[in-house]
C-alpha cells in the first residue's frame, strides 16, 4: 500500500507542475520565430552585401513581393497601365510606373500581353508572421482593386514565406492527431487492452505538457530561436520516445511482477538510450546554420524531460492502475530469428550487408536541391505565380540578383555590366532607381530558376570573378550559394561527431570496442541503406529527381540518435544473459527475449514519423518515409539478425 502512495505522489507531482506552467509559462508557438538573415551567419559575404544595400541604399530594406496578373485574353496597353497606375496609387514601394519611359515599363509585361507583374517591397525586418500578415492584407487589397478578368498570383521572397506560413498553419494539430491515433491502433493491435494502449498516451500528454510550456520558457527568457519544424518534429519525437519506454517497462513489469525490481532492470538502458539521444541531437549546436543549431536546444530539453519521465512518471502510471492480465500469445520467431544468426552467422550477415550495401552506395548519388518551391504543392501561389512567370519573361524574375559596385565611375560600372551581360545564364542587367554616394547598384535577371544548381553555380562564379573589382552580390541566389557551402561543412562536422561522440558512450556502457564498433557500423549502414532506398522510391515512383539539402543530416540524427535505442536495449539484456549463458547462447537469448519489445517499439516510432508522409511539402514527406524505413530496417533486420551474427562472427576464441 505504501509503495502505491509514493507512486501516487509522484503522479500528482507531475500532474501539479503541468498545471502550474500552463497557468504561468508560455507555449512553445507562442514564442515561435524564425532564423535570421536566412540562417546564415553575419560573417556570410551574401550577408555582408546585403548589409551595404541597407547602409546606402534605405529604400531597398525588406523582402521582395512579385505580384503577377494573367488575363485569358490580350490586354490593350491602356488596360495594363491602369492596373498598374492603381498599385502605384496603393503601394509607395513599387515603380512608378506613370513617370518611367515605356520602353522600361514593358519590361514588366509579357510580350502577348497577357502577364504582367509588379514587383513591391514589404519594408523593415519582418518576421514569417509578419509577412504572412502584410502578404494576406496585400491580397484582400488587390482583389477589390483589381478587375476580376485577371488572375492574381503572389509569389518571390515573401510569398514562398507567407504560403509556407499558411502551410503549416494547421499542421501541428493534424500531426498530434494522427500521432496520437496511430499509436493508439498499433498498442491496442499489440496488446489488447485499452489500459494498456491508453497509459503511454497519457504519460505522453502529460511530457508534453511540461515540454511545451519549458521550451516556451526558454524561447521567452533566452536568446534561443525556437522554430516552428523544431516543434513540429518534437512532438512525433517526444510521443513516440515515452511509449517506447513505456513498452520496455510493461514487458519487464509483466516478467519481474514488480515496478521496482522492473525499473532496476531497465534504468541503465533508459538512462544510457537518453544520454545517447542528447549527445546526438546536441551535436547540432556545433552546426553554423542556424535552422540546425536551433534544433538542439529543444531536442535536448525534450528529451532530458522524457528521460525523467521514463524513471519516475511511467512506472508510477503502470505501477498504479491495475492492468487486466491476459494470456500471452508465444511465439517462436525471435527464439528462431537468434538461433539462426548465432549458428549460422555468415549465411545471415552477408546478404544483408549486401542489401544494406546497395541502398547506401545509392545514397551517394543523390542530387541534392535548394529549390525549397519544389517541393511546394503544385496550385500553391506563389508557386503557381513563379511558374508564370517562368513561361511568360524569364524564371529569373522570381528572385533577380543585386551587383553593388563600391565605384561611381562609369567606365568601371559600364565594364562590370558588359561582363555580366556576356554570362550564357543572365538574361537581362537590369538599372537600379536607388541612388548612393559611393555605391553603384543595379540588377541582373537570370535564364534559368534562380533557385536551381545552374543558378547558383553562376552566381557563384560571378562572384568569385568580380571579387577583384570590388563587387558585391546579394539576392536569394546568392544566399543559397552560402547556405550550400555552410551546409556541407556541417554535415560533415556534426555527422563525425555524433558518430564519434555516440561510438564512445556505447563503448562506455558495453564496455566492448568490439560490440560498440559493430553497432555504429549496422546503425550508419541503416541510415545509408534508407536514405537511398527512400530517395529511389520517391524518384521511380513520384518523379522526383532532387531532394532537399537538409534531408541527410536531419534523417541522419535521428535515425542514429533513436537507432541505439535498440541496440541499447538489446546490448542491456546481453549483459544478464551473459550471467548464465555461454556468449553465443546469451546472444541468441538476448534476441529471443527482447524482439517482441523492440519490434513493437520499432513499428510504432516507424509509423509515428510516416505520419509526416501526410505533409503538404515534400521535403517532410521524404524525411518521414526515410526515418520510418531506416527503423524498420533497424527494427526487423539488423538488430534481431544482423549485429547477432556480428556479434557471433567476432567472439574471441
Amino acid at each position: 500500500m505504501r509503495n502505491k502512495r509514493n507512486w501516487l505522489v509522484i503522479i500528482i507531482s507531475w500532474l501539479m507542475v503541468v498545471g502550474l506552467l500552463s497557468l504561468f509559462a508560455p507555449s512553445s508557438k507562442e514564442v515561435a520565430s524564425t532564423s535570421k538573415n536566412a540562417g546564415l551567419p553575419d560573417t556570410a559575404l551574401s550577408i555582408q552585401a546585403d548589409k551595404v544595400i541597407k547602409e546606402n541604399f534605405s529604400s531597398n530594406e525588406g523582402i521582395p513581393l512579385i505580384i503577377v496578373f494573367e488575363s485569358n485574353k490580350v490586354t490593350n496597353d491602356k488596360e495594363i497601365q491602369k492596373v498598374l497606375e492603381l498599385m502605384e496609387q496603393n503601394y509607395s514601394s513599387i515603380p512608378k510606373f506613370s513617370k518611367i519611359p515605356m520602353e522600361q515599363r514593358d519590361s514588366f509585361v509579357s510580350e502577348d500581353k497577357k502577364t504582367f507583374f509588379v514587383p513591391l517591397i514589404l519594408e523593415g525586418q519582418l518576421e514569417s508572421k509578419e509577412i504572412h500578415e502584410k502578404v494576406s492584407e496585400i491580397k484582400e487589397n488587390v482583389s477589390n482593386m483589381i478587375p476580376s478578368d485577371f488572375n492574381t498570383y503572389y509569389t518571390g521572397p515573401a510569398g514562398i514565406a507567407s504560403d509556407t506560413i499558411e502551410l503549416f498553419s494547421q499542421a501541428d494539430v493534424v500531426l498530434l492527431l494522427a500521432t496520437v491515433g496511430i499509436i493508439f491502433i498499433i498498442l491496442i493491435v499489440i496488446y489488447r487492452s485499452l489500459i494498456l494502449a491508453i497509459i503511454p498516451l497519457i504519460g505522453a500528454g502529460i511530457v508534453y505538457g511540461v515540454v511545451d510550456r519549458v521550451i516556451g520558457l526558454t524561447g521567452k527568457f533566452t536568446s534561443i530561436t525556437i522554430e516552428n519544424q523544431a516543434l513540429s518534429i518534437m512532438m512525433i519525437l517526444l510521443f513516440a520516445v515515452v511509449t517506447d519506454y513505456s513498452l520496455l517497462l510493461h514487458a519487464r513489469y509483466k516478467e519481474e511482477q514488480n515496478m521496482k525490481v522492473a525499473l532496476a532492470r531497465t534504468r541503465e538502458t533508459i538512462l544510457f538510450s537518453g544520454g545517447t539521444i542528447i549527445a546526438g541531437v546536441a551535436t547540432l549546436a556545433f552546426a553554423v546554420y542556424e535552422p540546425y543549431r536551433n534544433f538542439a536546444p529543444v531536442f535536448v530539453i525534450a528529451v532530458v524531460i522524457m528521460l525523467i519521465a521514463g524513471l519516475t512518471l511511467l512506472p508510477a502510471l503502470f505501477a498504479v492502475v491495475k492492468v487486466p492480465k491476459k494470456k500471452e500469445v508465444k511465439t517462436k520467431i525471435w527464439a528462431n530469428a537468434g538461433n539462426i544468426s548465432t549458428k549460422k552467422p555468415w549465411k545471415v550477415a552477408i546478404p544483408i550487408l549486401l542489401l544494406l550495401g546497395i541502398g547506401t552506395w545509392h545514397s551517394t548519388t543523390i542530387i541534392y536541391s535548394y529549390d525549397l518551391l519544389a517541393s511546394f504543392p503544385e496550385e500553391l501561389s506563389s508557386r503557381e505565380g513563379f511558374t508564370k512567370l517562368g513561361e511568360a519573361f524569364s524564371e529569373g524574375e522570381i528572385a533577380p540578383t543585386t551587383i553593388l559596385i563600391k565605384s561611381k565611375d562609369e567606365k568601371v560600372v559600364a565594364d562590370v555590366q558588359q561582363k555580366l551581360e556576356d554570362r550564357p545564364l543572365v538574361s537581362q542587367v537590369r538599372p537600379s532607381s536607388s541612388e548612393s554616394d559611393k555605391y553603384t547598384q543595379f540588377s541582373i535577371i537570370l535564364k534559368v530558376n534562380p533557385y536551381s544548381k545552374e543558378a547558383l553555380n553562376e552566381v557563384e562564379t560571378i562572384r568569385e570573378k568580380l571579387e577583384d573589382q570590388q563587387v558585391l552580390v546579394s539576392g536569394e541566389t546568392v544566399k543559397q550559394v552560402d547556405i550550400r557551402n555552410i551546409n556541407k561543412r556541417d554535415t560533415v562536422l556534426v555527422m563525425g561527431l555524433m558518430t564519434v561522440l555516440i561510438g564512445l558512450m556505447l563503448a562506455f556502457q558495453t564496455r566492448s570496442i568490439r560490440a560498440s564498433m559493430l553497432m555504429m557500423l549496422s546503425i550508419l549502414l541503416s541510415f545509408g541503406a534508407a536514405l537511398g532506398f527512400s530517395t529511389w522510391t520517391f524518384d521511380f515512383f513520384f518523379g522526383y529527381t532532387s531532394f532537399s539539402y537538409r534531408i541527410p543530416l536531419y534523417t541522419f540524427v535521428f535515425l542514429v540518435a533513436l537507432g541505439v535505442d535498440y541496440s541499447i536495449m538489446l546490448m542491456s539484456r546481453l549483459k544478464e544473459e551473459r550471467k548464465q549463458y555461454e556468449e553465443q547462447e546469451a546472444i541468441a537469448k538476448t534476441v529471443e527475449k527482447t524482439g517482441g519489445v523492440i519490434s513493437s517499439a520499432g513499428l510504432i516510432l516507424a509509423a509515428t514519423f510516416a505520419v509526416l508522409i501526410s505533409q503538404p511539402v515534400m521535403e517532410l514527406k521524404l524525411f518521414g518515409f526515410a526515418v520510418a524505413v531506416g527503423v524498420l530496417l533497424d527494427t526487423f533486420i539488423v538488430r534481431p539478425l544482423l549485429l547477432p551474427a556480428l556479434l557471433s562472427i567476432t567472439i574471441k576464441k
